[in-house]
């Protein structure tokens, strides 16, 4: 039995009993909502933008693309050229953001405005961010509909003309993985659609429902409304088998790199924003939102894992506050939550962080 072997085996025997074990422990949180704000705030602070926005829309297009870049000469060609050797009968125009960059990435997008003029517009601002370069593009949606591209990714060959075919309110499509090793061999993973994703990318969207969203700058995990508000106001949505989209994995991500920042507890409180806003967009505090939020408990445990115990437990605190405020009334029906759900009701902070491990060793 190899080592990789025995661990996952093990691994998959210690899951189960943390999970047995974890509401045994009744410790209960003492700590109070003023303290964990105050910890909160001094440790780092909530940047407090907003998700609303009043766009303008002008369907001169089937699809507006939007690509915001920051620093990515060595990407932004291979991501452009998918983009713009589409094989579609569908119309389209890409907005480039060159978001402050300080390499070559503002020369290769005036190059590709020259040889693209009727397809391809660039924005040049100041950095404000992955959130403040995407809706810089939005102020002006110029599609029927809109979809992203990470300027690191790529677009497959049929991605535009797949999506469209298949358009409803919301459409995503499957994806790959994909590194460049050391040799230059790209190895890719192919990952079916099975469930709508967080992530903008890979997907279209109608303009209709971008008209008073934007992305909230300052934040990482800034994708996080689209899941928690967006999926929540009564679109259609659907999901097609055809891979659309080429997703490159980085080491140096937030992802990757974001549970050992002091900013990984902006996980929190862009969990916050969402829920404050839902009246923004007429979304209901109901059961759908309830069971998100659990599991969006557990997800921020995961990013700030590397945080402080009393930072941690802040978060816990403050999430049993969002829950008593807007929830109160509500139970869960998905049996792998309910020991979430008990441990948060019941204030029970390190029951809590163990059900998180046991997620994590999954």
């Amino acid at each position: 039995m190899s080592i990789n072997t025995r661990l996952k085996h093990t691994l998959g025997v210690v899951a189960p009993l943390i999970r047995v074990v974890a509401p045994l422990i009744r410790v209960r949180s003492k700590m109070s909502r003023e303290a964990a704000e105050n910890l909160l705030t001094a440790y780092s602070p909530d940047p407090n933008t907003t998700c609303v926005a009043h766009n303008k829309i002008d369907k001169k297009y089937d699809l507006h693309i939007i690509v915001a870049c920051y620093n990515v000469e060595n990407f932004i060609v291979e991501c452009l050229d998918s983009i713009m050797n589409q094989d579609t009968k569908y119309s389209y125009i890409v907005t480039a953001v060159n978001d402050g960059s300080t390499d070559r990435t503002g020369e290769i997008l005036n190059k590709y405005v020259k040889n693209y003029p009727d397809k391809l517009e660039v924005i040049t601002q100041e950095n404000k961010g992955l959130s403040g370069a995407r809706n810089s593009a939005l102020r002006w949606i110029k599609g029927r509909y809109v979809t992203f591209v990470d300027s690191d990714d790529v677009l497959t060959p049929n991605a535009v003309e797949s999506l469209m075919e298949h358009a409803e309110d919301i459409t995503q499509g499957s994806y790959y993985n994909f590194r460049v090793d050391l040799k230059g061999d790209v190895q890719r993973q192919a990952i079916l659609a099975t469930q709508l994703s967080g992530f903008p990318w890979g997907k279209v969207f109608k303009s209709e429902i971008l008209a008073n969203f934007q992305f909230p700058e300052g934040y990482w995990f800034e994708d996080t409304p689209i899941s928690c508000i967006m999926y929540g106001m009564g679109y259609r949505m659907n999901m097609i088998q055809d891979i659309v989209y080429g997703y490159r994995l980085n080491q140096n991500g937030i992802s990757a790199t974001a549970p050992h920042s002091k900013r990984s507890i902006e996980t929190w409180y862009i969990t916050k924003k969402c829920y404050e806003e839902y009246p923004a967009f007429g979304v209901d505090y109901d059961q759908r939102a309830y069971d998100y939020f659990l599991k969006q408990c557990i997800t921020n445990e995961k990013r700030t894992r590397h945080q402080p115990p009393k930072i941690r437990e802040a978060i816990f605190t403050l999430e049993y506050e969002l829950m008593k405020k807007y929830f109160a009334s509500f139970s869960t029906q998905d049996s792998s939550l309910k020991r979430t759900e008990a441990a948060l009701k019941k204030r029970l902070f390190v029951a809590f962080e163990l059900l998180a491990c046991a997620e994590l060793l999954n």
